[in-house]
């Protein structure tokens, strides 16, 4: 019973901190500066390659990222959380993540009716993963916090609070997420950011 209490005190203790650092994310003024997203990407990639178990993972960048307007930190942390979703929800043998964004002329999810919106005129980014992929029934609800779509312990465990905090982070750079995913093939993030 003593076990079972301590596990429960420390998924408690880890809940309230993400809930803390969420909290904190709405309030904390942002520090707007030009990013160069290579540059963030290249230690993003850094920290993820060393602090991975699986090295059987490969990043593609099809083309060099612009400079934008953000908060280096929260960017940082977006990028982090997407990518590394990337490969915590994955069984693939080589597990392919790529990181990008969509020319101005590629349609832009026309079924969600975003093309002809003003996100259509803002630079859409994208992580997309060929991992385990997400029923359509949970798309709805993945971005809401605490949201786990598997038990505590699967898939190297979690709170739930990334995603809320990935769509927090995007909201305050006045952008948009939202994800277009195959069950059991892979996911896309898709992002605007200013």
């Amino acid at each position: 019973k003593l076990n079972t209490l301590m596990r429960l005190a420390h998924r408690m203790e880890d809940l309230i901190n993400s809930l803390l650092h969420y909290s904190r994310l709405g309030r904390a003024e942002l520090l707007l500066k030009p990013v160069d997203l290579n540059d963030l990407l290249a230690g993003v990639l850094d920290v993820i390659k060393a602090s991975a178990r699986d090295t059987q993972v490969k990043f593609e960048i099809p083309h060099p990222l612009p400079t934008i307007e953000g908060d280096r930190t929260q960017l940082n942390e977006l990028f982090t959380n997407l990518i590394s979703n990337g490969i915590k929800y994955n069984r693939q043998e080589q597990k392919i993540i790529e990181i990008g964004y969509l020319d101005p002329g590629d349609p832009v999810l026309p079924e969600q009716g975003i093309k002809h919106s003003p996100i259509a005129l803002k630079t859409v980014f994208y992580v997309r993963d060929n991992g385990i992929g997400i029923r359509e029934r949970h798309l709805d609800s993945i971005f809401r916090i605490f949201k786990r779509l598997h038990g505590q312990k699967k898939y190297g465990g979690g709170t739930g609070a990334g995603l809320t905090i990935a769509k927090k982070i995007v909201e305050r750079h006045e952008g948009e997420i939202w994800v277009k995913s195959t069950y059991t093939e892979g996911s896309t993030f898709y992002f605007t950011l200013q």
